[in-house]
């Protein structure tokens, strides 16, 4: 790409929005997180307050934080997806406005902005981005894949728990 280049005001206002977008959905990734966690902390802190007093009250507790971590995931998941198809098309909108391939002088390092894709990755969602946005989701090594993975617990703990107030339910029969 020439310096001089000019690059379409239509397309290069719809990159700037995209950016904003993916600021945005990001944040929101991590603050519905926090949200849901704090809830099933609150839950589970109730539930184990109760534990030895209520049973009913304890199980009602506990499929209470089962069922906010179900949605807390949910949401997660849903999140997730639209930050990466927001991910995809910015990142397919620099492939065509040149970004990854004009240089910096004297560099070899791209334009390509904040939350950028290798090449290879570009061409993979021009194939098939759905297929890319599911493989994308939770992928190994990722901070995504930890998110995930607290929800699994919580609600892997909650399932115990569950367990562990109809045993002690039946011997009480």
């Amino acid at each position: 790409m020439e310096p001089n280049a000019k690059i379409e005001d239509g397309k290069l206002e719809i990159w700037r929005e995209s950016l904003t977008h993916l600021r945005h959905l990001s944040d929101e990734v991590w603050k519905r997180f926090q949200l849901f966690l704090w809830l099933d902390l609150i839950f589970f802190l109730l539930a184990a307050s109760v534990w030895r007093n209520s049973l009913g009250g304890c199980c009602f507790l506990i499929l209470a934080a089962l069922g906010i971590a179900f949605v807390g995931r949910y949401i997660l998941k849903r999140n997730r997806i639209y930050y990466l198809q927001m991910l995809a098309k910015k990142s397919l909108l620099e492939d065509e406005l040149g970004f990854y391939t004009a240089k910096f002088s004297s560099s070899e390092v791209d334009l390509a902005f904040p939350w950028r894709l290798a090449p290879d990755v570009v061409s993979e969602i021009r194939t098939d981005l759905d297929a890319w946005v599911q493989k994308s989701i939770r992928p190994d090594g990722s901070i995504a894949r930890w998110l995930f993975v607290i929800y699994e617990g919580f609600i892997g703990i909650y399932i115990i728990a569950l367990v562990l107030l109809l045993i002690r339910y039946l011997k009480t029969l």
